[in-house]
Order: structure tokens, then C-alpha cells, then sequence
């Protein structure tokens, strides 16, 4: 019976151990993990993937700003310059500034009891919370399919904890 109580107490003492030093570490991976994969589904992810709105096509007047280029008799050509920009481009990525800046902007700070993500980009928000007439593309927040990552990489480990 001693040696059953302390090895349950070892156990315990690990389990704690794993929680106050590796688990935050497990937050931060998965957390930059789930935003990186948001960008690449061009999507959130929460229980379902919800797709982003797709990329404005038309200018104010209405008129197609992608449309290809005609001659005189109206065969049609190559695409304009916008439409050469923007054609299989993924959505919140730029075409002057080597793509993706705001994609890989994203940190992680580990603090006692907490992770906090965060990137030094000012338009962040506005694309993540669709303000002043930009649509919403979120790609942080909380979400049931994080969640359940996190729970998951967490069992694994508890779960190897009290195998042994």
C-alpha cells in the first residue's frame, strides 16, 4: 500500500511539474499552428471551417477589374495587370511585398498561467474583425477546433504519465 501511495504521489508531483512548465509550451505550438493553417484553408476553423469572403472583382462602378484584355474585333487576350495579380493568389496575401508578411507576423508570448498571441501588424485586426467596410477574415479567436487540439496533445501526455 506505501509503495502504491508513492508512486501515485510521484505521478502527481509530474503531472504538476508538466503543467506549470511544458503545457504553456503546448499552447503556444498549437495555437501558431492553428493560424498558420487558417491562412492556408483561407478560413476559420470552429468545429467547421467558415471560408473568408472572396477577394473584391469589381471597382465601384461596377465593372469587372479582372476582365482580360480585347483587340479591335473583341478576341479576347491576356489578362489585364490587376487580374494577372490577383489570378490563383491567395486571399490576404500581397503581390509586391513577397506574399505573406502578415501570416508569418504572428508570436507567442508564454507568461505564468497564459499564452498570448499577438503580431506588431496594425491592419491585423481589421482584416480579423472586418471593420469599416473590409469583410471579416478571422483567423484568431477562440475556437471549439483549438480547443480540442490542445485537449488532445495534453491526454497524450497525461495519458504517457500514468502508463508508466
Amino acid at each position: 500500500m506505501g509503495r502504491d501511495l508513492r508512486d501515485l504521489q510521484k505521478k502527481l508531483n509530474e503531472v504538476a511539474a508538466f503543467m506549470q512548465n511544458d503545457a504553456s509550451k503546448i499552447l503556444k505550438t498549437e495555437g501558431l499552428k492553428f493560424i498558420q493553417q487558417n491562412f492556408q484553408d483561407e478560413g476559420f476553423h470552429d468545429g467547421s471551417l467558415q471560408k473568408w469572403q472572396p477577394r473584391k472583382t469589381t471597382d465601384k462602378r461596377g465593372r469587372d477589374i479582372t476582365r482580360y484584355r480585347t483587340n479591335r474585333r473583341g478576341k479576347q487576350g491576356t489578362l489585364n495587370k490587376y487580374g494577372r495579380q490577383i489570378k490563383d493568389r491567395p486571399i490576404l496575401t500581397g503581390h509586391n511585398s513577397g506574399g505573406n508578411k502578415l501570416r508569418h507576423s504572428f508570436k507567442a508570448r508564454v507568461e505564468r498561467q497564459k499564452v498570448t498571441f499577438y503580431t506588431h501588424k496594425e491592419y491585423a485586426q481589421r482584416h480579423n474583425e472586418g471593420l469599416n467596410g473590409m469583410p471579416k477574415r478571422q483567423f484568431m479567436g477562440q475556437s471549439k477546433t483549438l480547443d480540442n487540439n490542445i485537449k488532445t496533445k495534453i491526454t497524450k501526455v497525461l495519458d504517457k504519465i500514468f502508463e508508466r
